[in-house]
Order: C-alpha cells, then structure tokens, then sequence
C-alpha cells in the first residue's frame, strides 16, 4: 500500500477476503471432524475411500444406558429387572408379588417394560405405566395378562394378539 497509495481499497478488500476466506476454510474443516468423533470411527468424509458403516454400531439404549426394546414399531425401556409377579388364581391379573401368596401362581425374574417417551424426562419413567412384561426366558407379555395367557403366550412361543414380537 506504500508503493501503490491509489491500489489501497483493493489491497484492503483483498486482505478481508482472505482473512474470510481463513476462517471458512477452518469451520468447514472442523465441521468434517465432528461426525467422526461423533462415532468414534476413522472414517474419511470428504474421502473418496469406502469406508466403514459406523450407524451399524449405534447402540439402543436409552438416557439412562437401559436397555430398549421394538416391539410392534414402538420401543420400550427395561426399567426393573429380577422382579416376581404372583396371582392367586389362573384367572387373577399378575402383580408384583408383594407379602405371601399360599398356593399361588409365580412367574420369578420379570422385567418391566415402560414406553421410551416416558422414561426419558425429569423422572426417568417413575410414573411410567408398565406396558408389557419380560421374563427370564426372553418372552414378553402384556401387563394385564392373567396367569393362564402367559401360559399360553408362553406356550405359542412369545407371540400374543395374533403378532410376533
């Protein structure tokens, strides 16, 4: 600009350019970045490399680390694990078995099954409805459900209405 004092406007606009220029080059560069750390994987974006599908390794679990379950297209969260569920009779809906239940009917090591949307607020599904039940074997069963249809339910291999798990 000392030799050229008519040039000085342009010297000016060409220095903000690439002053500009400088800071877009390094955003963009950093907004690559952020998916791989994101994922863990190193994974090129603006390669031309194939690389590996890191969505695979995605995780299903909820805020809390439980482990979440489709069932029909919905997902529940497993909220409680080890419970016992009792009836007095085949046709009494199951409960959790508090107190003593003399020649009841027991199903042991039961989890509960809550809605994601409700377990993920301010109170972790707390007051979340318990919407099926799982049990050690791995089959789920409505919550209302009686002895005799998680017998049954049991008995068809885990499918209950007329749709698989």
């Amino acid at each position: 600009m000392g030799v050229d004092p008519d040039g000085k406007a342009r010297y000016l606009k060409l220095a903000k350019n690439t002053v500009i220029a400088s800071i877009l080059i390094t955003l963009s560069l950093t907004l690559l970045e952020i998916p791989k750390d994101y994922f863990g994987s190193p994974i090129g974006i603006a390669d031309e490399d194939v690389g590996e599908v890191t969505f695979a390794k995605i995780e299903d679990k909820d805020c809390q680390n439980r482990e979440v379950i489709n069932i029909d297209g919905k997902r529940y969260v497993v909220t409680d694990i080890n419970k016992k569920l009792a009836s007095a009779t085949d046709d009494e809906t199951l409960t959790e078995a508090v107190g003593i239940y003399i020649g009841g009917k027991f199903v042991e090591n039961v989890s509960y099954l809550r809605a994601f949307n409700e377990c993920q607020g301010i109170f972790k599904g707390y007051y979340a409805d318990i919407e099926y039940y799982r049990d050690s074997d791995g089959i789920i069963f409505p919550a209302n459900s009686t002895y005799s249809e998680y017998q049954f339910i049991k008995s068809q291999g885990g499918s209950f209405g007329g749709r698989r798990r």
